[in-house]
């Protein structure tokens, strides 16, 4: 019993410092179109209650798909972080035809 309580007071520090993060992300990345901040905010928190659910009966949990979600979110948020970037960027100087 104490190890269950010990694994889920981890995963709320965990799920509260990756919240609290992607909120200091976010706010960085003001400039850009609010819903990819916002996405990413729910990325956030679809790996982590991933993460914090439970399948103690099977090795590995969920048959593995659960870690395969993961990754998959975390390369999501990989590429939304890319789209913010380049919404961010200055735009670049265009060649005028004949200079």
């Amino acid at each position: 019993m104490q190890n269950t309580s010990m694994k889920r007071s981890a995963l709320f520090v965990a799920g509260a410092l990756g919240l609290a993060g992607s909120f200091f992300a976010g706010a960085a990345y003001a400039a850009a179109d609010p819903r990819l901040s916002e996405a990413n905010d729910a990325v956030t928190k679809a790996v982590t209650l991933l993460k914090a659910a439970e399948d103690p009966d099977k090795k590995p949990p969920f048959g593995g798909h659960r870690e395969k979600a993961v990754q998959l979110l975390n390369q999501a948020q990989a590429e939304i972080g890319k789209a913010i970037d380049f919404a961010n960027a200055p735009p670049k100087p265009t060649k005028k035809p004949g200079k």
